[in-house]
């Protein structure tokens, strides 16, 4: 038995939002399509997902949460970001708090939220890795 599709509607209806989400040339709805095993197809606002029922529940969830998220700006970093998240919500179940002027500052990943806590724990924490996976960020905010 095949499975039923999704239909998720996005609104309220803004094209550049739209424009944003889907990417260049439909590049994030690609990114989702390979992380959850799905596939996306689209007119207008109304998408729709097939692929196992629980895939296609998050891939909606991930949509309407990147569509609100593209209201600022969203990156292809952003959208593999996100995805992260999806794929491990244990991550935010035990996320340490910051009190912070910024109010979302959260470890987007399982090992940012272990450096954070390691930063709250410890006077001296060492980040070692990659450029760009957000160590100085996370240390001086």
């Amino acid at each position: 038995m095949k499975p039923k599709p999704v239909e998720v509607t996005l609104s309220p209806v803004d094209n550049q939002r739209l424009a944003t989400l889907c990417g260049a040339f439909d590049e994030n709805l690609r990114q989702i399509e390979i992380a959850l095993d799905i596939t996306i197809s689209r007119r207008g606002e109304r998408f729709v997902l097939k692929g196992h029922p629980r895939q296609t529940a998050r891939a909606a969830e991930v949509l309407e949460r990147f569509y609100n998220q593209a209201k600022r700006s969203l990156t292809i970093d952003d959208v593999q970001l996100g995805l992260v998240e999806v794929r491990q919500p244990s991550a935010d179940a035990e996320a340490p708090a910051l009190l912070t002027r910024k109010p979302d500052l959260h470890g987007r990943t399982p090992r940012q939220v272990e450096y954070m806590k390691n930063i709250l724990e410890h006077d001296i924490s060492f980040g070692i890795g990659p450029a760009g996976t957000g160590k100085t960020y996370l240390a001086v905010a």
